[in-house]
């Protein structure tokens, strides 16, 4: 384990020293902007695309924001829009910011805009969804973003799709036997 702070350019260089192979990044930032500051989202993931850059990665970049950032705006429930504009508008300044930064990249990434995040048990289904998000287990946001850096032909490369459990199109990975070559 490697301790920094990803604001720190030398500790996010470090991270990326520690090893020779690196397959992909996945960056998960949060945290209160009273407690984090009011561009730690963009600033660290600026600091860990340059890092990628400098060790010359081609793997995959999966960003963790948030249902209502960028263009899903209209994907949020009524009542987190409201919030969204009030009491947690400085984040989604920064996750807005953080998002040109990984779109801007010129690295290949997947935005993943999670619903209403939970700590239950994982389903193994997740939905992208076109319409409002409902809510989706943090271990299934996990698998989603392996599955962005790691299954080859992964359909939503360079896109922000946004997930849940509840409602949308269903994109669901074979894992039985035989897709594992059992």
């Amino acid at each position: 384990m490697i301790a920094g702070s990803v604001t720190d350019k030398a500790d996010v260089a470090k991270a990326f020293a520690a090893s020779e192979t690196i397959d992909g990044v996945i960056i998960g930032l949060g945290g209160k902007t009273s407690d984090v500051g009011n561009t730690m989202l963009t600033d660290g993931t600026n600091n860990i695309i340059e890092a990628m850059k400098e060790k010359g990665m081609t793997g995959r970049l999966a960003v963790v924001t948030s249902i209502g950032a960028g263009d899903s705006e209209n994907q949020a429930p009524f009542f987190f829009k409201i919030l969204m504009k009030t009491a947690m508008k400085k984040i989604f300044v920064d996750k807005n910011n953080q998002e040109a930064a990984t779109m801007n990249s010129g690295l290949d990434y997947c935005i993943v805009r999670p619903g209403g995040l939970t700590v239950d048990a994982p389903t193994g289904v997740i939905n992208v969804i076109e319409g409002e998000a409902g809510s989706i287990p943090r271990a299934d946001v996990a698998q989603f973003c392996i599955d962005a850096i790691t299954v080859e032909d992964f359909p939503y490369i360079n896109k922000n799709p946004c997930i849940s459990s509840v409602g949308g199109t269903s994109w669901v990975k074979d894992r039985s036997a035989k897709a594992r070559g059992d």
